[in-house]
């Protein structure tokens, strides 16, 4: 299995996050998704901002636009499956992460990771 490939980085620079997909898929330099089976996690690297309390993660099934789902986790945890985070069967999904330091107060949106997951 290939290492974890960083796949997104964009917020402010006092709440950076790396968000990475582990299931030994590529870098998706383009709009194309990466493809995970579903076994796949969604992790993403701890900012050095004690004051952060979690992290939001935000995913959308791109079958239906407006089911999206969102999840706190808290700041100790920076590994979430795909199922966890909700994409919890085989299609096409957006993901993003956000630094918290409450549950109404995040930093902005890492950039949107596109992935499709396998039944397998």
């Amino acid at each position: 299995m290939k290492p974890p490939t960083n796949l997104a980085k964009s917020l402010d620079p006092l709440l950076m996050i790396s968000l990475f997909l582990t299931a030994g898929c590529a870098t998706p330099s383009k709009p194309q998704p990466t493809t995970v089976g579903s076994q796949c996690s969604i992790t993403w690297d701890k900012p050095d901002d004690s004051k952060v309390a979690g992290y939001q993660i935000t995913v959308i099934d791109q079958s239906k636009q407006t089911q999206k789902t969102v999840r706190f986790i808290p700041a100790d945890t920076t590994t979430v499956s795909c199922k966890g985070a909700g994409a919890d069967h085989a299609g096409l999904w957006d993901v993003t992460v956000q630094s918290c330091y409450d549950k109404s107060t995040c930093g902005p949106p890492t950039e949107t990771t596109h992935i499709h997951t396998t039944a397998k």
